[in-house]
Order: C-alpha cells, then structure tokens, then sequence
C-alpha cells in the first residue's frame, strides 16, 4: 500500500493577499542576489588587492631601488579596482 503525505496547511487568502505575498518574496529573491553579487565582487578583488601587495613586495626584493615606483603602480592599481567595486555596489545597490 502507498503512503499518504499529509499536505501543508494552508489559512485561505484573498488573490490579492497571495499576489502581494509573492510579490515581496520575488522582490526579496532579487534583493539577496544582489547581496551576494556584491559580496563575491568584493571578495575577489580583496585577493587580487592582496595579488598586487605581494607581487609588490617580491619585485621591491629583487630591485629595492625600485620601490617608489613599484608602490605607486600598486596602489594606483587597488585605487582602481576599489573604485570599480564601489561602481558596481552602487549600480546593483540601486
């Protein structure tokens, strides 16, 4: 013999209440996609920010005399990308 599921209890609701209800999940759905877009955006340009610094410091090693010039690269460089990320915050942030 086939089990019987029991259904999930539903209270009854006007169309409207239910459009509306699924308006706010549909809305929250797009809201937290954002979040996370945003969230993995910053996340990898922190590791290519940390890239840079290493990258910096491994050539400033082999060439000292050329340390002033290797951070000005850098940090214009992480400048850069930090004003992309905050473009792309504000775009998806609205």
């Amino acid at each position: 013999m086939s089990e019987i599921m029991r259904r999930q209890y539903q209270p009854p609701m006007s169309r409207r209440t239910r459009t509306a209800i699924m308006a706010v999940a549909e809305e929250a759905q797009i809201e937290q996609a954002g979040a996370r877009a945003i969230s993995a955006v910053s996340e990898y340009a922190m590791s290519e920010a940390a890239y840079l610094k290493r990258t910096q410091l491994e050539l400033e090693r082999a060439c000292p005399e050329a340390a002033e010039a290797l951070a000005l690269i850098s940090n214009s460089a992480i400048m850069a990308i930090a004003r992309s990320v905050n473009r792309f915050g504000q775009e998806i942030g609205g």
